[in-house]
């Protein structure tokens, strides 16, 4: 199984924020109704090891808390543009259950992630594929990326109350990933 851990995010918000994702064909979006705040990539494991994952979860203490999210970007850097996101805000309260998630996984047995802790909500991926090219019916991608990054979605913002986090299912399928949910935590 492929798992990650992540904060589910209310209707309101996933709406708000499929109105904001980019829309051309070399953009592949991703589903309003899968979209999440990922806070740590597991990956591969098999059925002993995710009974390990679930009870070491359980032991992650956190208070709720509100988070912003706010303004828009791409990873890697804007003049190679891979994976495009809606911005959170920092707070030490989502850092904190972070990190704690990391110790409980490390206790488990996972090793600690590589990746630094950079949180964003993930609204879509620049196709690979070079048979992908501008239609006639769209503007081009630079004009697209370029509204996306300082037009109107670059000035999204919303606050949402956080009281739980999911672990995830990933399985991937030729029009991307589906994520179903196998437990939730709650905030204490």
């Amino acid at each position: 199984m492929r798992l990650f851990t992540a904060i589910g995010l209310p209707d309101s918000v996933r709406s708000e924020l499929a109105s904001i994702q980019p829309q051309h064909p070399e953009i592949r979006l991703t589903p309003e109704s899968q979209i999440h705040l990922t806070l740590r990539y597991i990956g591969e494991t098999d059925k002993v090891r995710t009974r390990r994952i679930i009870q070491a979860l359980s032991h992650v203490a956190f208070r709720p808390f509100d988070i912003e999210l706010m303004g828009t970007g791409c990873f890697p850097n804007p003049s190679a543009p891979s994976v495009l996101w809606a911005g959170v805000r920092y707070h030490p309260i989502l850092k904190e259950l972070y990190d704690g998630m990391q110790e409980e996984l490390y206790r488990a047995g996972m090793s600690l992630s590589p990746r630094s802790f950079h949180p964003h909500v993930t609204l879509g991926r620049i196709r690979k594929d070079k048979k992908v090219k501008d239609n006639v019916d769209s503007s081009p991608l630079d004009t697209v990326l370029d509204n996306f990054f300082h037009g109107e979605a670059s000035r999204f913002h919303v606050t949402f109350r956080v009281d739980r986090f999911r672990l995830y299912q990933s399985r991937l399928h030729s029009g991307g990933a589906i994520h179903h949910c196998l437990r939730e935590y709650m905030a204490s």
